[in-house]
């Protein structure tokens, strides 16, 4: 046997669909009493006839309860059954509007051009983990971070369906067998702490993140050219990792070229010349 509902209950479950407290209470009261006027119904719950008055023209003009007698000036409750038919057909009529007009909105807001800086390590973490929660189709990271912090994400994005493709200079933890995992090197990270990160999801939006000296920033951005250059850049890192793996020989003396560029990056694995 269900639980018995009270009345408190009822008046509160009516106030979510728009009523107010006293709409609720004189509607319920029309129901009990049947064809009646607005006076009786205060004396039936005990609030003054101003406060009635006022809540029957709001019924009225929702069309809650019907004027029964233009002369008395008696009212009566539109059945239950009717009145919430309608009520979850125009809730249900308005969420659609919504839920595509909200899409809409969303669309164009999502198809401006953004570059969000990315300041301290949990900003990055949350950001990071958002953008393997919204991923529909590939991930491309290059990154020496430990793949366990985002377990979780990275487990939720598998099942969707979602292609994950990992490029580190040294080999990670694979967490799931479902990762495409690169590397240059066949050691293991023994690195820490973790100092660079690189996210592309969906060619759509993309994550650099720098946690160098223990100075954390980074970027979180849609811009388009900035997407190309970290895609080809975790490209280009996997297509050099295959080839030497390919050639079974370290090329790394042989491609380097001696620029301020090589002996400054502390993000690489290369040694200062």
């Amino acid at each position: 046997m269900g639980s018995i509902v009270t009345l408190d209950e009822i008046i509160n479950k009516l106030t979510q669909f728009g009523f107010s407290k006293t709409d609720a209470m004189v509607y319920i009261a029309f129901l009990k009493l049947g064809k009646c006027s607005g006076y009786k119904i205060a004396k039936e719950i005990g609030l003054s006839r101003s406060s009635v008055y006022s809540s029957i023209d709001s019924l009225f003009a929702h069309q809650y309860i019907h004027l029964s007698d233009s002369q008395t000036k008696e009212y009566t409750a539109k059945p239950p059954n009717q009145l919430f038919e309608e009520l979850e057909k125009q809730t249900l009529e308005n969420c659609a509007l919504l839920k595509k007009e909200l899409h809409k909105l969303f669309s164009e807001e999502e198809s401006k051009e953004f570059i969000f800086n990315l300041t301290g390590y949990d900003a990055w973490l949350k950001k990071a983990k958002d953008s393997f929660a919204m991923a529909q189709n590939e991930i491309y990271l290059n990154t020496d971070f430990n793949l366990d912090i985002f377990k979780t994400e990275i487990e939720e994005a598998l099942n969707r369906g979602v292609r994950i493709i990992i490029f580190s200079f040294h080999k990670l933890m694979n967490i799931h067998p479902a990762i495409e995992s690169y590397s240059r090197l066949n050691e293991e990270e023994t690195l820490f702490p973790s100092r660079r990160f690189m996210m592309v999801v969906d060619m759509k939006n993309s994550i650099i993140f720098s946690n160098s000296n223990n100075h954390c920033q980074g970027v979180y951005t849609n811009n388009e050219l900035m997407l190309k250059i970290a895609a080809e850049h975790i490209h280009s890192d996997i297509y050099l990792s295959k080839y030497q793996h390919l050639s079974q020989k370290d090329i790394t003396d042989n491609i380097l070229i001696k620029t301020l560029h090589e002996r400054v990056n502390n993000l690489s694995i290369y040694e200062k010349k």
